[in-house]
């Protein structure tokens, strides 16, 4: 059976492009997980310090809280990091194109650039002991 082109880059959209001389890099902003209040981000306490991830390793590591915070009180801000799996539609993402300067054509693999929001996406939300909400 052949896979087309599109279903090809689905199942690789994460990471990064590398058919043309420009490389695309598809990059996520941990900042935009805490500020969209993702169910999906984690948090945990080790020698005195708050660490968060992504428990869908839409990024593959974990993150000091305080400095992450701390970086998006600058201008510059915290900053993206490489996607190693396909972000979730509430991930905060992008393509980042690196080496532009290699080659002004046009993209070679557009599949690439559409392929991120294509992913489906469901919350469940339970109660926790002790939660009384009605």
């Amino acid at each position: 059976m052949r896979t087309s082109s599109t279903a090809a880059a689905e199942r690789a959209a994460a990471g990064s492009c590398r058919q043309c001389p420009i490389s695309c890099e598809r990059v996520v902003e941990p900042a935009g997980c805490i500020e969209a209040d993702c169910p999906r981000l984690y948090s945990h306490v080790r020698e005195g310090r708050t660490w968060v991830g992504c428990m869908e390793g839409v990024y593959d590591v974990e993150i000091d809280l305080d400095g992450l915070e701390r970086l998006q009180r600058t201008k510059a801000g915290f900053g993206a990091l490489r996607a190693t799996r396909e972000p979730l539609p509430i991930c905060r993402s992008e393509v980042e194109r690196t080496f532009a300067h290699r080659g002004p054509a046009p993209c070679v693999n557009p599949d690439f650039l559409l392929s991120g929001a294509a992913a489906a996406y469901t919350v469940i939300a339970s109660r926790r002991a002790g939660d009384h909400r009605d």
